[in-house]
């Protein structure tokens, strides 16, 4: 008999849920013209069955997509993972005048164990390291939050990117006065305090519904 074994644990993917509550939560996510507003669009304008009606609501859609954007490449910066099943809810899905209140995705994690993960290993480990000690970060009204589980490590990433001040990417962006894209370079800055975001960010482990919201 061989001595060699596999670890289901290390191979088992890991699952995770993110909720992002764009209305009627701590924050204020703004929808008139500024480089705070968009709020989080997980699709650009490209995608929308009826365009931004003016240029300045395609920056806003633009400027939402800029920041889904960025949580990709922070859930995506530590450990290789899948971005599933995005969803969102607004006052109209397939119009993109209408800014969206809530977001929801599934985060998937080919290596598994990292639920359980020691503080100093993957995806929590580094960002604990870039957090430093005592790896907190706080949220309104559930005070302060010590990155302890993968979960909590995730929260922080996701409100971490959408939090960005003076991010500035090059984009495609819809003329709805004209009716053809433009290439514009726009910036973002976070749309409230980053402990009003923090509060409208939950993270659930899924195959073990630990729900880190609080």
């Amino acid at each position: 008999m061989s001595g060699f074994k596999i670890s289901t644990e290390s191979l088992r993917p890991e699952l995770y849920q993110v909720v992002i509550t764009l209305s009627g939560g701590a924050g204020t996510y703004p929808t008139a013209d500024g480089n705070d507003n968009g709020a989080v669009y997980p699709q650009d304008h490209s995608q929308f069955a009826t365009k931004p009606t003016t240029l300045v609501i395609g920056r806003r859609v633009a400027r939402g997509h800029q920041r889904f954007l960025a949580i990709v490449e922070n859930l995506s910066k530590y450990a290789d993972c899948q971005i599933q099943d995005v969803q969102f809810t607004s006052g109209g899905a397939t119009a993109a005048d209408n800014q969206p209140t809530a977001v929801t995705f599934t985060v998937r994690f080919e290596r598994g164990g990292l639920a359980a993960a020691a503080t100093t290993d993957a995806v929590l480990g580094s960002v604990r390291a870039e957090i430093g000690s005592p790896y907190q970060f706080t949220a309104t009204t559930d005070g302060t939050i010590t990155v302890d589980t993968t979960a909590k490590a995730l929260r922080y990433l996701v409100a971490q990117a959408i939090a960005r001040t003076n991010y500035t990417k090059s984009l495609r962006v819809w003329d709805g006065g004209n009716s053809f894209e433009v290439q514009e370079t726009l910036t973002v800055t976070l749309p409230d305090s980053i402990a009003d975001i923090y509060k409208d960010v939950a993270v659930t482990l899924v195959d073990a519904a630990e729900t880190i919201d609080s």
